[in-house]
């Protein structure tokens, strides 16, 4: 699914005007499927920067919070709720 994602993430980036918001997520535990889309987004496009998300816009799951600010659950989170389901989401910005 990689080229996939990439194409998709390629032609999302022409769509953002400048100053937009781009989340992408996937349902996916694959490091492949998630960080490693982004990390190579951000090194072919310099029009984008990560916008971190943090603690406070997480309640009650900051232990999803990668260091670089991107959201990464694991079915072990949670387990007092059952767990939850294992997904990856990052937030960049295109520069004005």
């Amino acid at each position: 699914m990689s080229l996939t994602q990439d194409r998709l993430l390629a032609h999302a980036v022409d769509l953002l005007k400048p100053g937009g918001l781009l989340v992408y997520a996937a349902c996916s535990l694959q490091e492949e499927e998630g960080p490693i889309r982004i990390d190579a987004l951000l090194a072919r496009e310099p029009r984008l920067r990560r916008l971190p998300v943090t603690a406070d816009e997480l309640p009650n799951l900051a232990e999803a919070l990668t260091p670089a600010g991107d959201v990464r659950t694991l079915p072990s989170m949670w387990p007092e709720r059952g767990g939850i389901d294992g997904f990856f989401m990052a937030r960049l910005r295109r520069a004005a």
